[in-house]
């Protein structure tokens, strides 16, 4: 009997002693981002590509960026076209996952169109403002907006992201 005691003791103990050692708190590696620490992390005012380059805002610029395919034969006749009369005002924000998508995809774009320099490009805040307020007047309410301007007047508006792709949005801006 007493050996029988024992035995059930031992099984109880050998059941219960990782049950035990599974309740004492184990240290995680986990990398946790709060909302204020990507709020520190966002640009306001005038960018490049590259300040966009740069960490922390590299690791979805770069990937996106290199990974876009332009669709050349669609811009063949764009670029001889009235291509030196396009600006384009756009306005982002690093927070933003359209912008984090579409953006690098436009300055692909316009990268491989030799207009680079034609783009003027502004973050924004989660409340949608710069500190210089580049955005006032032109009811920037969505990230982003981009703005197409022929001869100095403003043809199209793309809010978040085109409708098709950025180059057939060119193909019809530059008829």
């Amino acid at each position: 009997m007493e050996i029988m005691k024992a035995i059930i003791m031992l099984m109880v103990i050998l059941v219960a002693f990782p049950l035990v050692m599974n309740g004492q708190e184990t240290e995680y590696n986990v990398e946790t981002e709060s909302v204020s620490t990507r709020v520190d992390k966002i640009l306001n005012g005038p960018i490049t590509k590259e300040g966009l380059q740069q960490m922390p805002y590299k690791l979805w610029f770069n990937t996106n960026y290199k990974t876009y395919r332009v669709n050349t034969e669609l811009l063949k006749d764009a670029k001889k076209k009235k291509i030196k009369d396009l600006k384009i005002l756009a306005f982002m924000g690093t927070w933003c996952h359209d912008s984090n998508r579409e953006i690098p995809r436009l300055m692909r774009i316009m990268d491989d169109m030799g207009i680079a320099d034609q783009l003027e490009l502004y973050a924004l805040d989660v409340d949608k403002t710069s500190l210089k307020g580049k955005e006032k007047g032109y009811d920037i309410k969505n990230t982003p907006t981009i703005i197409f301007y022929l001869n100095g007047e403003e043809v199209k508006r793309v809010i978040e992201e085109p409708e098709g792709t950025f180059e057939e949005e060119l193909v019809r801006i530059l008829k």
